[in-house]
């Protein structure tokens, strides 16, 4: 099963996005609002469902105007100060994340290697910096 997030954890990631969450059974929901931009996002952490065979995990699952994304089973977040949450799934090889933003952003990395948050920057292929990047932030707690 991945992380189990609690209420601390709820009043945390509320706090770095400046919003509380609906409550729901199992789950919360933030609905956030660029007001300069008109950009909205929903996102809901999902605990304790059925995943696949007999697992159980969680889902972060976000809804934007440009599309739907899902984060299965998330091992971990960090807050990123001053606005960003970041949620992370990983093993001993591959990481996924995906980032909400206080001003409604997201971003979502998938099945990147490990191995690229080792590499000195300067000789990662233009195309892999911006995950390598994004996803270091995450390698001293991983």
């Amino acid at each position: 099963m991945g992380y189990f997030f609690t209420n601390d954890d709820v009043d945390n990631i509320s706090e770095t996005l400046g919003l509380k969450p609906q409550e729901f059974d199992k789950g919360w929901t933030w609905r956030l609002l660029n007001k300069g931009t008109g950009q909205q996002l929903i996102f809901s952490i999902i605990t304790d469902i059925q995943l696949e065979h007999n697992e159980r995990g969680n889902l972060i699952s976000v809804q934007t105007q440009h599309g739907y994304f899902e984060l299965h089973n998330c091992t971990m977040f960090m807050l990123f100060e001053p606005d960003e949450v970041i949620f992370i799934q990983h093993d001993d090889f591959k990481l996924s994340s995906l980032i909400i933003g206080k001003q409604s952003t997201c971003s979502m990395f998938t099945n990147i290697n490990r191995e690229i948050l080792n590499h000195d920057f300067s000789e990662l292929a233009p195309p892999l910096l911006l995950s390598a990047m994004q996803l270091s932030i995450a390698e001293s707690v991983l």
